[in-house]
């Protein structure tokens, strides 16, 4: 036996003597032939010793602080290179005792002793892994990876964030300073034998998949097994778990008023990982959710770096409570390297993401095209756009009705702005039963830079009015297309020097969006526009 790796823990204050992993069987547990794995020793020092004693003294050892009372950790030994190791970080301390010379420990290992006589150890061992020759700084984090993700042990600290690897060598949790706690994770890797399709970290559960009281226990699990090199690994920051009310410094703006824990947690993916079911334990928190599914949604926050005010957000909303337990049932959301929290009690005004399906603002030129989307069964009345200028006073702008249900390709509105600048929208859903959801804020930017210009938009009737400043004398064409891109009308224009004026006649163009290219000897520029009648 040259190298140990072992995931355990031992029972009872530092200072006793709490015993020892294995050791060979022929190790007399003191004198010069003292050889073992991972002792917890009285006077709170954990040893592993391995040396060739010189005559009338001691092996040489290692020496570290040992983990407190039924604290899990992985610890691997190596007489080569004198390593000593605790949950992926060198843990020596102190000189090196005696000669720590040999390599190898021979004859038959004996589980939790090193003698007939002291060291029987007081505590839990789960897993040992033995090689007969030393590893390499790479291999070793291999192994400590296998057992750390097997019983959610966190590898490495916030000061020193360690990565996990697999046994193909592929990093499947990137060592993070800001979410190198609570580590833990489902996945697959043939190469271990590893199949996990359920997790927690050590530090917030029990053991059996309970809870520990406040500390908020998040267990992943999916129904089948990963393939082969799939993970999803899950860290959190160092926050607390308390709540917090979400404002426009920490948005995201649709969820504004709500409340929301201040500790967060990000996912990393290996692989293409589809569904899984997520569950937290609210066992010893004060939730203003209360026991109430519907107050419960994951806020994630999907480009990664934790600052909900900025990219786009899912909402997912919880499957239901049992006990303590808030469920989310088969979601996809969690994906490589998202961050999210738990909302913990809606605000009014909050936006179900599963009701909003989508809503984009696009500007071609000065023409901003809202595009949206519901779920088909709201009984939806009317929608509002709001616009804002700023990003806080919005004011209403049309009344669209909904006639019949939410067409499949969604509903869209185009918008002429004056000119140059950012500006930014909102919708409000209005059912038939007065209820009311607003919709996420976006935003556009119109540069100064365009030429081309539809004078009135929406269009009412048959005209078509274009404004185009032009640099030069030259012909220009001038075509029009549906929605879907067909093409309807082409026109060749001859433009002068500055600005010029042309009418299309769009009189057999039926109601709906269209869009307008303009080629010319400087490129061409595009614009959307609505033929409407005028009458409602």
């Amino acid at each position: 036996m040259s190298e140990a790796s072992a995931a355990g823990s031992w029972t009872g204050p530092v200072t006793n003597e709490r015993g020892t992993f294995f050791s060979p069987i022929n190790n007399s547990g003191g004198g010069v032939s003292a050889r073992y794995f991972f002792r917890s020793a009285s006077g709170g020092q954990l040893y592993t010793g391995f040396g060739s004693p010189a005559a009338g003294a001691f092996a040489g050892y290692e020496s570290a602080t040992p983990p407190a009372s039924t604290v899990p950790v992985v610890l691997t030994a190596s007489g080569t290179g004198n390593v000593l190791n605790m949950n992926g970080l060198d843990a020596r301390t102190g000189n090196i005792r005696g000669g720590y010379l040999t390599t190898t420990m021979t004859d038959i290992p004996q589980i939790a002793d090193r003698s007939s006589s002291d060291s029987k150890m007081n505590g839990d061992i789960a897993e040992i892994v033995l090689y007969s020759a030393t590893n390499s700084t790479s291999l070793r984090n291999k192994v400590e990876s296998y057992l750390a993700l097997k019983y959610g042990i966190t590898l490495g600290t916030a000061t020193t964030p360690v990565s996990y690897t697999s046994s193909a060598g592929t990093v499947f949790w990137t060592g993070l300073a800001a979410y190198q706690h609570n580590i833990f994770g489902i996945g697959t890797d043939n190469g271990s034998g590893l199949v996990q399709t359920s997790s927690n970290s050590v530090n917030s559960g029990s053991g059996d998949g309970t809870g520990q009281n406040g500390l908020g226990n998040l267990v992943l699990k999916t129904s089948s097994a990963l393939t082969n090199g799939q993970f999803l690994m899950v860290g959190t920051d160092s926050a607390a778990l308390t709540e917090e009310t979400i404002t426009a410094a920490i948005g995201p703006a649709a969820a504004i008023g709500s409340k929301r824990l201040v500790r967060t947690w990000k996912a990393q993916t290996t692989g293409a990982v589809s569904s899984v079911n997520l569950s937290f334990d609210m066992t010893g928190l004060t939730l203003s959710g209360a026991s109430v599914a519907t107050n419960y949604y994951l806020l994630i926050d999907n480009d990664g770096d934790g600052n909900f005010t900025t990219g786009t957000q899912t909402y997912v909303p919880a499957s239901g409570i049992a006990g303590s337990l808030i469920s989310f049932s088969g979601t996809s959301a969690l994906a490589n390297g998202v961050v999210f929290t738990l909302i913990t009690v809606p605000s009014t005004m909050f936006v179900l993401a599963d009701r909003w399906q989508g809503f984009t603002a696009s500007a071609v030129g000065s023409s901003v095209t809202l595009h949206w989307n519901t779920a088909p069964d709201l009984p939806i009345d009317y929608f509002n756009v709001y616009h804002s200028t700023d990003g806080t006073t919005f004011i209403p702008i049309a009344q669209l009705p909904l006639t019949t249900v939410m067409p499949p390709a969604g509903m869209s509105y185009v918008v002429s702005e004056r000119g140059e600048g950012t500006y930014f929208y909102r919708l409000r859903a209005v059912l038939k039963d007065g209820a009311e959801n607003y919709s996420m804020i976006r935003s556009v930017k119109i540069s100064a830079s365009q030429r081309l210009k539809i004078l009135s938009n929406p269009v009412v009737g048959g005209e078509l009015r274009l404004q185009f400043h032009a640099s030069a004398s030259e012909s220009v064409i001038v075509s029009l297309f549906s929605a879907s891109g067909s093409r309807q009308l082409t026109r060749i224009w001859s433009v002068a020097p500055g600005e010029n004026l042309l009418t299309m006649d769009i009189h057999r163009l039926g109601e709906g969006l269209y869009f307008l290219r303009l080629d010319g000897g400087h490129g061409y520029e595009t614009l959307a526009f609505v033929k409407s009648t005028g009458m409602k």
